[in-house]
């Protein structure tokens, strides 16, 4: 079988095998495999050169995935299979793991402060918002347990953006409760949050 090439778009060349397209790689790359147009390759020669193509598209990719924020390992992964085979997805994983750009725990934290802070999730949310991210169970439970923030506060904000006027009959505060479960907070920091607020609005706070 024979390699031939011819210019694509972006600066890029297709490669082809016996007239059969195989893929478009930059000068760079090409050069780098040591082939050249015109070059005969069998059959186990063109399938390591096609994982070889993969492996190098899906390490770029998850390079600018990774350029445009961070990810956890499970959740890079699974974006990488869309567009490539799981041989080169994991390769692409284990070499930014090697590199240093990929690091769960530091997501986990990283991304459950921003979920805490920002979104005022509780804790049921943010664990379940990580798991799909594709975290490990037991990174989740050591991130959420080590999280310093006090839940309280950050219902209370939520309650004064949203819900105030909802805070004076008795179906009101239902909806306030349900509105906050549905964020992930435990009815304990619901109800201690709410007993900082008057339940008429003749009444005078308590917190």
């Amino acid at each position: 079988m024979k390699l031939t090439t011819e210019p694509g778009k972006g600066g890029k060349l297709r490669i082809y095998c016996d007239g059969e397209y195989v893929a478009s790689v930059d000068l760079d790359t090409w050069y780098s495999m040591n082939y050249f147009d015109g070059s005969e390759i069998d059959s186990d020669e063109l399938a390591e050169l096609k994982t070889s193509i993969d492996n190098r598209l899906a390490y770029a990719r998850a390079l600018r995935y990774l350029t445009l924020r961070a990810h956890s390992e499970g959740e890079l992964y699974n974006k990488l299979l869309t567009k490539h085979s799981a041989e080169s997805a994991q390769y692409a994983i284990e070499k930014c793991g090697e590199l240093g750009f990929l690091d769960d725990v530091d997501f986990a934290r990283r991304f459950a402060s921003e979920l805490a802070q920002n979104k005022h999730y509780g804790v049921q949310r943010i664990k379940n918002e990580l798991y799909a991210k594709g975290i490990d169970r037991s990174i989740i439970n050591d991130t959420v347990s080590e999280l310093d923030f006090d839940f309280v506060e950050s219902i209370k904000k939520v309650i004064e953006k949203k819900y105030y006027s909802n805070l004076f009959d008795e179906k009101g505060r239902g909806k306030i409760i349900a509105a906050l479960m549905r964020l992930g907070h435990n009815y304990s920091d619901i109800k201690t949050a709410l007993s900082c607020y008057p339940e008429t609005e003749a009444d005078e706070n308590e917190c």
